[in-house]
């Protein structure tokens, strides 16, 4: 995966400028950086439970990038998110409906959940365990009570896999998890 890759990804799903925006498993911060490029100003958060390499793209300027250290199978102290990107992370949870539902938490409604995975529906420890190829995504996304999905684009995989895909779900208004405010600050 190149850095061009990560833009071509990420780009169709980003329809404002600015906003505080969240990279979920955000790893070495390849899709922290495209997200930053894409936007004007705004706020991202950063998040990995091993953020140790997201500090050196840490920083202010338009567009500000904190790093978090969470876990996004629990809990997240996030202010409202105007948008999510989860690239590559949702196939390590067992329970991808669970984990939605904490992570939609943190998002406003109508907000966009970007996500980007590998199509495949082999699983290959420990990289891909759980895999979520778009048409599984498509289940989850629906049961977590996102919209329907809209595959955005695909790249060719490195790994065997046929490509990654990048797909977008909003969160409607009605189907808002948990607004209360010791889940969303």
């Amino acid at each position: 995966m190149t850095a061009s890759d990560a833009l071509t990804l990420l780009r169709p799903g980003i329809s404002s400028p600015s906003g505080t925006w969240a990279d979920l498993g955000a790893g070495t911060g390849m899709f922290t950086l495209a997200l930053r490029q894409l936007l004007e100003r705004g706020t991202i958060y950063a998040v990995d439970k091993n953020p140790h390499v997201l500090w050196s793209i840490a920083g202010g300027g338009p567009v500000d990038v904190v790093v978090h250290e969470a876990d996004f199978t629990h809990t997240l102290e996030l202010p409202p998110l105007d948008g999510i990107v989860m690239a590559n992370a949702l196939h390590y949870v067992p329970d991808p409906v669970s984990a939605l539902a904490n992570i939609l938490a943190c998002l406003r409604p109508g907000a966009p959940f970007l996500l980007v995975e590998y199509e495949t529906e082999q699983a290959r420890p420990p990289w891909i365990p759980y895999p979520l190829p778009f048409r599984r995504f498509v289940e989850v996304a629906l049961e977590a009570g996102l919209s329907q999905p809209k595959e955005l684009e695909r790249v060719a995989s490195d790994y065997g896999h046929r490509y990654i895909y990048s797909a977008v779900a909003f969160l409607s208004p009605g189907n808002f998890p948990d607004s209360s405010p010791d889940r969303v600050q």
